[in-house]
C-alpha cells in the first residue's frame, strides 16, 4: 500500500514498530526523500512515513524494494516550516 493521500493514523495493534521497519527508516536514503520515520494506517498497521521534495513522483521504486512488504506513506514536504504557537492561549502558556 502506497499513497499520497492526508494521513490520519489509527492506534497501533502492537505497542512498538517492527526492528526490521525501524532499521528500514533510520538506513533510507533517496535523493527525492527529505524525511523519512514511522508511522501507523489508519487500521494500526506499523508503516513507513516517507516525506519527499513538492511535485516527486511516488511511489518511489527504491522505497518500496526497501519496505518488504510494508506500508508506505508519501506526504510532501510542507513549503514552510511549521508555526510554534502556546498550547494554552487562554491561560497564558
Amino acid at each position: 500500500m502506497s499513497d499520497r493521500t492526508k494521513h490520519i493514523p489509527g492506534l497501533p495493534k502492537s505497542p512498538s514498530p517492527p526492528p526490521e521497519l525501524a532499521q528500514i527508516a533510520k538506513s533510507l536514503t533517496d535523493p527525492d526523500v527529505t524525511r523519512v520515520g514511522l508511522t501507523t494506517t489508519s487500521d494500526g498497521r506499523w508503516a513507513l512515513m516517507v516525506r519527499v521534495k513538492s511535485g516527486a513522483e511516488v511511489p518511489l521504486k527504491k522505497v518500496e524494494e526497501a519496505c518488504s512488504g510494508y506500508p508506505v506513506i508519501y506526504q510532501d514536504e510542507p513549503g514552510e516550516p511549521p508555526v510554534a504557537r502556546p498550547a494554552y492561549p487562554a491561560e497564558g502558556e
